[in-house]
């Protein structure tokens, strides 16, 4: 099975952009047409985190009119960015008002796909609720072989100003994960940048960005700006998984 991992487009409409310097809507186009044209195809795509850059509607719509030139069906994860209400509303096209937690599975040739939601709301930071948890513990005791997909990684990256912002209280998830010998792979994003972080039997894998990449290091100019951002190119993650076994590459986008 093959997987596309884009993460973190923090898309807006052409009249605001650019984000942190970067067009992301000509970004994400760029993307999609990368990822029509792999060989072999994925079977799905996975965008964990930070759909939109300031959760308007329009914004939403944008990314919508984006994704429908994508040949292969793509599963979100929320990010600190995301609203749930109005992704539902455009994204999902579902009529009501609910901002309750977006998580859910997906079984594809022999594999498991849990998609974690781990928006804390109003907060940069994640966490994951306990009924969340009490779920994931459930899906995890298939045996079948697992990945997660969230938006914030679960371990620290090796980055403070990074992992100042990562995943809160994370015993219990960590707990769950140590005791599912299925589980394989964590996919993250938020970080903008692409670690890999073992963890007993699975492993965590952050992606770039297919909007912009950040520093390491913020840049404070003269004028007390701080800038978090690079001139990086767009990339995306590509995992392909063979029962017990799986291979990753990046793929990065031409300037």
């Amino acid at each position: 099975m093959r997987i596309v991992q884009l993460s973190d487009p923090h898309i807006v409409p052409a009249a605001r952009q650019p984000v942190h310097g970067q067009d992301t809507l000509e970004r994400l186009r760029a993307a999609v047409d990368a990822v029509n044209r792999l060989s072999p195809s994925p079977d799905l795509v996975v965008m964990t985190g930070d759909q939109a850059s300031d959760e308007a509607e329009d914004s939403y719509q944008c990314l919508k009119d984006v994704l429908s030139s994508l040949r292969f069906p793509c599963h979100m994860a929320m990010g600190n960015h995301d609203s749930r209400p109005v992704f539902r509303r455009i994204m999902l096209e579902d009529p009501v008002v609910n901002p309750d937690r977006y998580y859910y599975t997906l079984d594809r040739k022999g594999h498991r796909v849990i998609v974690l939601d781990t928006q804390e709301e109003g907060e940069v930071a994640g966490r994951l609720d306990d009924g969340q948890l009490d779920w994931l513990e459930r899906e995890l005791s298939s045996g079948v072989p697992s990945i997660i997909c969230m938006h914030h990684p679960p371990v620290p990256v090796g980055v403070p100003w990074m992992d100042d912002l990562i995943l809160q209280e994370t015993g219990r998830f960590l707990r769950i994960c140590a005791a599912a010998a299925s589980l394989r792979l964590i996919l993250c994003g938020h970080v903008h940048h692409a670690f890999r972080i073992e963890l007993d039997h699975a492993t965590v894998l952050t992606a770039p960005s297919v909007g912009l990449q950040f520093r390491k290091e913020p840049v404070i100019k003269a004028d007390g700006t701080r800038v978090i951002a690079t001139d990086e190119p767009a990339a995306f993650r590509i995992v392909d998984l063979d029962g017990d076994e799986w291979k990753t590459s990046l793929h990065q986008l031409p300037l």
